[in-house]
């Protein structure tokens, strides 16, 4: 018994636990909150040039934002993001803002370029500079200063003659920029702008008077507001759901694989305390969406851990000692781990530079869950199994859960298809039957969206969605009747969430000129209170097309990259078989949407997404034990194929189902716990969980087998022993 790397397992496992605990609370009070948690609303602007001929520029378009910025500062909004975006547009994310009509009305006006005399008079504005005449230069003490050049002369030098010795101060909306003294007449047209500036606000100065006066018009092509209520409710309904999830995950590897479940189950605290970590350093913002990506990744998380302790139980029961176990186990499983990973980190990066705001806030927690999952799941957790193990204290195979009776002397001579500590089951014998049943349900799909199509969401359709938390019951009558009195026709009213919650659709955009949508807000709050509280989403039909096109293209993208990522790693029939395989669950789950009219928006996209990567992540641990079993097995006929197969899918069994369980169940538990606004992204990843375990163990495998076997027929002299 090596005492020392015992303390040094216990030191490690309460070091990491009191550094978690004693940092938690600081890294989640100082974690951005998005709109969806804590109320706010989103706009993307478009931006056009006020007066006719004009053009929308780069440097308009950067100076219109920093205007709204410096507007949504008077306000006294907390850290607003307002960045431009492409070649004409503007996205602002406005958080905890208590009067959203007036903040988005402050928000769209142009701004406006004046100077003013001393009594507050506008003597002249933005249009009366000639476009591109005023530059930094430098005074006789190489001081910054702006030479501008107005279009007419005489106007200029009447105002020079009338606040002569007087300021005369520049405004950009109402707030004061500088306040020059007028020191002489000016008869050419020409002016000299002086003060305290440094090189860089005398450039800025310069750039907005060139700009005249930034004359920008700003439509609203894509709005989505969220009550500060039904925001915060939200965050305590999905993190209720995630708390329970993650208590599930952590008894269950303790039950079922004792001391290596324990280790485990530090590594996914240590786990979850790091991507909050991660999402604190890097001032990143935490969606709804994102939250359920966090609580999915703790249970794809977990599947490192679960497929390296199988793998060393397996070495175990060969009648290797518990140290070799470990080495072989550990090396033999990393492979399968980092093929995994790729496949669902790929998925996720499609989706973030795809995606756009909530969305892209689901992919980047996605993709930091795979990639952080390799330090603590893979190197951290290896890192404490080796004390454990080398540490002697913990020697028994009762300890990990394996039974004195399976394990076999190392001297005994054994195949890659070994039944001794486990049944093999004949998966393939019965390929026809799942064949058709997939078929079955695939034609199905197709009827169903031939006859039915979607039910889109304005995301895809255009048009103003609402949902509405009334916080008391109400019946679908009472809504319809609001809605009458407040002069509304929407196109569907659906009363759920317990009675208490409304959703309105309108397939037109409500005008917020006329400010529609508060209007409907009001009408509720007038009948039932104050505490009404509304979650709308509002999509031009240019922006909806170009969703639609974008969603489209991502799943092509992550379909062909999957594709690829697959053929170098495996071959070209493994590639095959594993994206029709993911290509099957993904349309089982648009085929439940489309028979039972559920709506299809952006966040389904980001459920099928992550659908795609997780079943293709199930399969390849499938695919990567029948690789290494063929460097074993005799492939002469269809028989020997089918045994290679059916022993793989037995071999690896128990983590399909061990793994699938534990992410079906997070995905579940957000189904019923979360909250209402991820409710049917919740189901689509349940869904999709469900049909990834059915595929990647009647499906792919199978599939995999009939084109190995059609190639292996084209070839007479097959070699007793072959390679992918």
């Amino acid at each position: 018994m090596n005492k020392s790397r015992f303390l040094g397992l216990i030191l490690t496992i309460l070091i990491s636990l009191v550094v978690v605990g004693i940092t938690s609370p600081t890294v989640l009070k100082g974690i951005k909150l998005g709109l969806d948690l804590q109320g706010g609303f989103e706009i993307l602007y478009e931006a056009e040039p006020l007066n006719e001929g004009g053009v929308v520029t780069k440097e308009a378009l950067r100076q219109t934002a920093k205007s709204l910025m410096k507007r949504a500062d008077q306000y006294g909004v907390a850290e607003p993001e307002i960045v431009p975006e492409g070649s004409n547009r503007i996205r602002a994310r406005i958080a905890g803002v208590s009067d959203e009509a007036t903040v988005r009305e402050i928000m769209k006006k142009p701004a406006e370029l004046t100077f003013r005399g001393p009594d507050g008079k506008i003597e002249l504005d933005g249009s009366d500079f000639k476009e591109g005449a005023a530059k930094v230069a430098y005074d006789e003490l190489n001081r910054p200063i702006i030479l501008v050049e107005v279009k007419q002369k005489d106007r200029l030098a009447d105002v020079s003659k009338r606040l002569l010795g007087q300021p005369l101060s520049i405004y950009l909306d109402d707030q004061l920029i500088s306040s020059p003294i007028v020191q002489a007449v000016l008869t050419d047209g020409k002016a000299t702008i002086s003060g305290s500036y440094s090189l860089e606000e005398a450039r800025e100065l310069a750039e907005i008077i060139n700009l005249g006066a930034l004359p920008l018009k700003l439509t609203e092509k894509y709005t989505q507001s969220v009550g500060a209520t039904l925001g915060k409710q939200s965050l305590e309904q999905t993190v209720y759901a995630g708390i329970l999830a993650t208590i599930f995950i952590l008894l269950f590897m303790m039950v079922v694989y004792r001391l290596p479940g324990v280790i485990a189950s530090v590594t996914l605290i240590v786990y979850n305390w790091g991507i909050l970590l991660i999402y604190y350093w890097m001032h990143a913002t935490l969606t709804l969406p994102g939250i359920a990506a966090f609580v999915l990744g703790v249970g794809m998380a977990v599947d490192a851990n679960i497929i390296t302790v199988e793998r060393i139980r397996e070495e175990m029961r060969s009648g290797k000692s518990l140290l070799s176990a470990l080495k072989s186990g550990s090396r033999n499983s990393l492979r399968t781990i980092v093929d995994a990973n790729l496949t669902t980190t790929l998925a996720g990066a499609v989706l973030y530079f795809v995606g756009t705001g909530a969305i892209q806030g689901f992919a980047l927690m996605l993709i930091l869950s795979n990639v952080f999952s390799m330090v603590t799941n893979v190197a951290f957790s290896r890192f404490m199994l080796n004390l454990l193990v080398r540490s002697g204290v913990f020697s028994k195979p009762g300890f990990f859960n394996v039974k004195e009776k399976d394990i076999r002397p190392l001297s005994e001579k054994k195949s890659f298809d070994d039944e001794h500590y486990y049944r093999i089951f004949d998966f393939v014998k019965h390929r026809k039957i799942f064949f058709s049943i997939s078929s079955a349900l695939t034609i199905a799909g197709i009827v169903s969206l031939l006859a039915f199509g979607f039910n889109y969401g304005v995301d895809f359709k255009a048009g103003t969605s609402m949902d509405i938390a009334v916080g008391k019951a109400v019946t679908q009558a009472e809504a319809e009747s609001v809605l009458q009195d407040a002069g509304f026709k929407p196109e569907s009213v659906v009363v759920g969430g317990g009675g208490e919650r409304v959703s309105i659709r309108f397939d037109r955009v409500l005008d917020a000129e006329k400010g529609e949508a508060n209007q409907v807000l009001t009408a509720f709050r007038d009948r039932f209170g104050d505490q009404v509280s509304a979650e709308e989403n509002t999509v031009d039909p240019v922006i909806a097309q170009e969703l639609g096109i974008r969603a489209i293209i991502s799943i092509l993208v992550a379909s062909v990259g999957i594709i690829l990522l697959i053929m170098l790693r495996f071959e070209w029939r493994f590639a095959v078989a594993g994206i029709v395989a993911l290509l099957h669950d993904a349309f089982l789950v648009v085929t439940v949407f489309s028979l039972f009219r559920l709506e299809v928006n952006l966040t389904f996209i980001a459920a099928i997404l992550t659908i795609i990567g997780y079943s293709i992540n199930d399969t390849i641990v499938v695919f990567d034990r029948i690789r290494e079993n063929m460097r074993f097995a005799k492939l002469r006929t269809f028989d020997d194929l089918c045994r290679l197969v059916n022993v793989s899918m037995s071999q690896t069994l128990v983590r399909s189902i061990n793994t699938g369980l534990q992410v079906l169940v997070a995905s579940l538990l957000l189904l019923l716990f979360g909250g209402e606004s991820i409710r049917l992204f919740s189901l689509a990843m349940t869904l999709g969980m469900a049909f990834g375990m059915y595929s990647s163990i009647y499906i792919a495998a199978q599939l995999w087998v009939v084109l190995k076997w059609h190639a292996m027929q084209r070839k007479p002299a097959a070699p007793a022993a072959e390679t992918a």
